[in-house]
């Protein structure tokens, strides 16, 4: 199984450019806690997390009307190519401590992956191992 057929491709984006409050207002609506950092909706600058707003705004006093998203991000983020496989994108979370992966093709943002993604596509192919497991045991009684 690859990345590309478990990847999220209705995928949230804010420019660099942006304020704080407006990626906040942004991952509000969509209800989630990042947001991917692009220019051109396709160009991968960076990854904004509600933890990181949190951080400069609590932490270090940050105005989230003037602070700009390009002063927190997390610049240059770890990503994965679509054709990859599961396994890769287990590998690159676990050994970087991350839980989300932007998913480049050919340089192109074009979706992103959760460790939410990847337990269901293991319970998946987990239950897929079962039921042939049990259709090969229920075959020889």
């Amino acid at each position: 199984m690859t990345v590309r057929q478990h990847m999220k491709k209705d995928i949230a984006t804010v420019s660099p450019n942006a304020t704080l409050r407006e990626a906040a207002i942004k991952m509000k609506e969509k209800k989630i806690g990042s947001i991917l950092v692009a220019e051109e909706g396709w160009k991968l600058k960076g990854i904004l997390t509600d933890r990181d707003i949190a951080i400069a705004l609590a932490a270090e006093g940050k105005d989230p009307q003037t602070t700009m998203v390009h002063d927190i991000m997390v610049q240059a983020p770890i990503t994965i190519e679509a054709d990859a496989d599961l396994d890769s994108a287990l590998r690159i979370m676990n050994r970087a401590s991350v839980r989300r992966l932007p998913v480049l093709e050919n340089g192109r943002l074009v979706g992103v992956i959760s460790s939410a993604d990847l337990a269901c596509a293991v319970k998946e192919e987990l239950n897929q191992f079962i039921g042939l497991e049990e259709s090969y045991t229920s075959a020889k009684a």
